[in-house]
């Protein structure tokens, strides 16, 4: 009996010491992969400034714009030019405003002089062919006035109508197409002899 319980207690023993021998790398722990959500990514977006488009400028529409006085210019972008069209416009108004009123005025003096009454006139001594005349006179300056009118109307129009088609005229800076050179001629003379004279020839290449 006691030789069993020795036995059992010396297998023992080497049990332990084989299991005290074995290098802890060769014990495998398992490992758990942790799962990691994924990083949502953000889409590039790219940042395109539109291109600006050339604007195009037609006679037409600068015309029918002209209709309101300063509108072709204003078509055009001349900015500067509508002030001078209504200065224009407002200088004539102004002196067909002053011959109207003294035609009117002399008109009705006129009037009643022949009619034998008084009048705003009368303390100043002036005749029925005196006032005849300066009715006249006004009367002639009050029609030019409205045909200046008409043709301050009819040029901011032009004006604008030209100003939109020399914005599309070619403005090339190539100088090539023009030349300049000079050339000798001959020059006969009266006794028949020949002097050569210098004289410079312009060309343009179309």
């Amino acid at each position: 009996m006691a030789n069993r319980i020795g036995l059992s207690l010396l297998m023992l023993l080497c049990s332990l010491a084989l299991s005290a021998q074995v290098p802890p790398d060769s014990i495998r722990i398992p490992q758990t992969k942790v799962k990691t959500a994924p990083v949502p990514t953000t889409p590039k977006v790219e940042l395109q400034l539109p291109e600006a488009q050339e604007r195009v400028y037609v006679p037409r529409q600068a015309l029918l714009w002209s209709i309101v006085p300063g509108g072709g210019q204003v078509y055009n972008r001349r900015w500067w030019k509508v002030p001078l069209v209504f200065s224009a416009f407002s200088g004539v108004v102004a002196v067909l405003d002053f011959n109207q009123n003294n035609y009117e005025r002399f008109r009705d003096a006129y009037q009643l002089e022949l009619a034998g009454e008084e009048h705003e006139f009368s303390d100043l001594g002036y005749s029925a062919d005196a006032l005849r005349s300066l009715r006249n006179s006004f009367n002639k300056q009050r029609q030019t006035n409205y045909f200046m009118l008409l043709a301050v109307y009819v040029l901011q129009g032009v004006e604008a109508y030209v100003d939109t088609h020399l914005r599309s005229f070619d403005m090339d800076e190539d100088l090539s197409r023009w030349q300049l050179s000079p050339q000798i001629m001959p020059n006969p003379t009266p006794y028949g002899q020949s002097s050569p004279a210098v004289v410079l020839q312009f060309q343009y290449s179309f």
